[in-house]
């Protein structure tokens, strides 16, 4: 392009993983600086990441919203972050130097079930494979799709070790038969549409067995456990065959809810009902106004989707994080795109978007500046260093700031909508002048207090807005003087191996040992924790939340995670660790609820019994930009494309918008990134973002 007069100003509004993928796209072509004059990504608050922050606070300890970490099925983010890494190039000694130091290969969950009036827990070890999370093909098209779900149904198959002429060894036989004749039908006939040949294999192979050996399932837990994940996994390839998902697209069993959809296909009650089943609806949160005593809705087509391509992943079933997601994730991004020269204004809390007077367009942007910098023009430092790892602090950095003092002296929450700091200043970007293009990468759950004018000027807006949910969310962590055998758990793991738990009790349904993280964290010697554990799950909404002048409404819903969990570890501890309970370290006791003196605490003096939680984390995931995206069923038709904004200077991004995938995760934020960059330069191509339908 010829002078600097065709160059386009950017001006990214959010800073979560959809606004740095946007900006890492736009700066990867090595001449984006003819196109592009300036990429400002603007940031409420002190740290990036949005749902995917996290901080240090004392002793150094990783501060979360929840539990992340990666499905071996995130096709576009995997390659991403991989790709992020080479270009940080840190020294080999450094600390997550690498990609693959950073980003760690894993097999290994629990699931859990109530059998005889007891939670049971379902452990699984799931079969590697040879594609390398670097590679974006895996899923791509259809056809090599399927074929790496009946790679890794062989591999869960081969796991099985029944009597050889047992109930057990006539299903893994006939299991094994139908693997072969699948793999031959694949062979022969590699058009996946409604009439190929392994729909009738199905039928013949399973469903006819199926019906002989259900009523022998509840008597022997593997046995059950072979019927229900070849029910499901052959529930799902048959249904997507049938419904020849191929060529028509997910899309169009949006309007059915997915368990209908199941048992429309054929799925046995009990696999409907299973914790495999659950598995995909408690790790997006499905539950109808964030209420788990609520039965779970999810559309038909984002659940097959998301479950298909699940089962056929890249290498291994899980990838978690070597430290706490801010620094594993989002800091390296920042780091980059720093070098890269993209620009980032912290402490600007986006507050409207206005409208160009015919309505095209947005004519201006209105931001409250948070807090002024001593140093303007060295700009804001965010980082600091914890064990030589550049991580973000629970807390503005002060020092930095003409505010710092007054603002540390009033416990400030810059992240808070509800907080009654104004800061010092106002400010107005201008069409024309401070962008030519805007990149939306705010949550929806933001867009009734940022986009009225928007909502009320265009009915896909408002139709959006109404018809994808987004509920809030609860986590706490909690920090314990033993390991986790020394509590009791029962099931050994490899080396290699995090303990990931789901389906457990509600609403914190999801749960990690993440003792692997301690080594990052900066405790004294003498009160070293040995197990870390994260909870997460939906907090039911009470009602609309109030005005955002009510200044205390952060601290009661606070108050309310802090009390839902002390509960929760008072009731819900003895099947997970049997021997934390008071009753198996001080008897008598409590033989349910955890001993609270094996929680950590290093205040002066430390707390006694359940006081010790209050030296624990816990948060409650309520303010707009934190809400947790859902996909129930007629809600894909509802979601605005990247490009299809209605406005002529306006792109969209987040996992609100349609991806193809539709469901929360940092793979459909990773995709919406990719998907406003295309937006504005035509880069990445589509065929290169994995999943989206074209």
């Amino acid at each position: 392009m010829a002078g600097d007069e065709a160059r386009e100003k950017i001006a990214i509004l959010g800073g979560g993983i959809a606004a740095l993928v946007a900006a890492f796209e736009l700066t990867s072509p090595p001449d984006w600086r003819e196109r592009f004059e300036s990429i400002t990504v603007y940031q409420m608050g002190w740290r990036l990441g949005g749902k995917c922050a996290s901080s240090r606070g004392v002793n150094g300890r990783i501060e979360e919203h929840g539990i992340h970490g990666f499905l071996g099925s995130y096709y576009n983010a995997l390659p991403l972050f991989a790709a992020c890494y080479d270009e940080l190039a840190r020294s080999p000694g450094a600390p997550l130097a690498s990609f693959e130091q950073a980003i760690l290969p894993d097999n290994f969950g629990v699931l859990w079930e109530c059998r005889e009036k007891s939670a049971r827990a379902w452990a699984q070890r799931f079969p590697t494979n040879d594609r390398s999370p670097r590679d974006t093909r895996a899923f791509d098209p259809f056809e090599r799709a399927i074929a790496g779900v009946f790679e890794s149904f062989g591999g869960l198959l081969l796991q099985f070790d029944p009597k050889p002429f047992s109930i057990g060894g006539r299903v893994k036989a006939a299991a094994q038969r139908l693997l072969e004749e699948a793999a031959d039908a694949l062979a022969r006939e590699t058009v996946l549409g409604s009439n190929h040949p392994l729909i009738g294999i199905i039928d013949r192979g399973w469903r006819a067995l199926a019906g002989l050996i259900e009523p022998l399932i509840d008597g022997d837990d593997d046995l059950r456990h072979l019927f229900i994940v070849t029910d499901h996994i052959l529930t799902l390839v048959q249904g997507a065959l049938k419904e020849d998902v191929a060529t028509k697209g997910y899309d169009r069993l949006d309007e059915e809810n997915f368990s209908d959809w199941l048992a429309r296909h054929g799925a046995n009650k009990a696999t409907i009902a299973s914790p495999l089943a659950l598995n995909h609806i408690n790790m997006t949160y499905q539950y109808p106004n964030g209420d788990t005593s609520r039965p779970p809705e999810m559309a038909a087509g984002c659940y097959l989707h998301w479950a298909l391509q699940a089962v056929g992943y890249s290498g291994s079933f899980v990838w978690h994080f070597a430290a706490g997601t801010g620094e594993t994730l989002i800091a390296p991004l920042y780091l980059v795109l720093s070098r890269r020269g993209v620009k980032f204004e912290f402490f600007h809390k986006v507050e409207a978007l206005r409208l160009s007077e015919d309505a095209a367009s947005i004519a201006s942007v209105e931001i409250a500046v948070q807090a002024s910098l001593k140093a303007p023009e060295a700009g804001y430092d965010p980082l600091v260093a914890v064990k030589g790892l550049p991580c973000w602090p629970a807390a503005p950095r002060h020092e930095q700031l003409v505010e710092g003092e007054a603002m540390k002296a009033a416990g400030v929450d810059l992240e808070s909508w509800w907080s009654p700091w104004t800061g010092p200043t106002r400010r107005t970007l201008t069409a024309g002048e401070d962008y030519d293009k805007l990149v939306l990468a705010i949550s929806i759950g933001a867009m009734p207090h940022l986009c009225a004018e928007l909502i009320a000027a265009n009915p896909a807006w408002s139709a959006m807005v109404a018809n994808v949910p987004a509920y809030t969310t609860q986590g706490m962590q909690i920090w314990l003087t033993k390991d986790l055998y020394q509590m009791g758990w029962g099931i050994p793991l490899k080396p290699d191996e995090t303990l990931f738990s789901a389906t457990y009790l509600n609403p914190q349904n999801g749960q990690a040992e993440f003792s692997g993280l301690l080594p990052y964290e900066d405790w004294p010697a003498d009160a070293e924790p040995k197990s870390l554990w994260y909870f997460g799950g939906l907090m039911a909404e009470e009602g609309p939340p109030p005005a955002f002048t009510d200044h205390d409404y952060p601290a009661r819903q606070a108050a309310r995670v802090k009390y839902q969990a002390i509960q929760y570890l008072q009731a819900g501890v003895a099947p997970l660790l049997p021997l934390a309970t008071t009753n198996a370290t001080r008897p008598p006791g409590d033989p349910f609820g955890l001993d609270f003196e094996l929680l950590v605490d290093t205040r002066t003096p430390p707390g006694v019994g359940v006081q010790r939680f209050d030296a624990q984390f816990w948060r409650a995931n309520i303010d707009p930009t934190e809400r947790y995206v859902t996909s129930p069923p007629g809600s894909t038709k509802y979601r605005l494309k990247a490009w299809e904004s209605g406005f002529g200077n306006l792109v969209l991004a987040g996992d609100w918008i349609y991806t193809g995938l539709n469901v929360g995760s940092v793979e459909g934020t990773v995709m919406s990134g990719k998907l406003a960059a295309h937006a504005l330069c035509g880069l990445p191509d589509l065929e290169a973002i994995v999943g989206y339908p074209r």
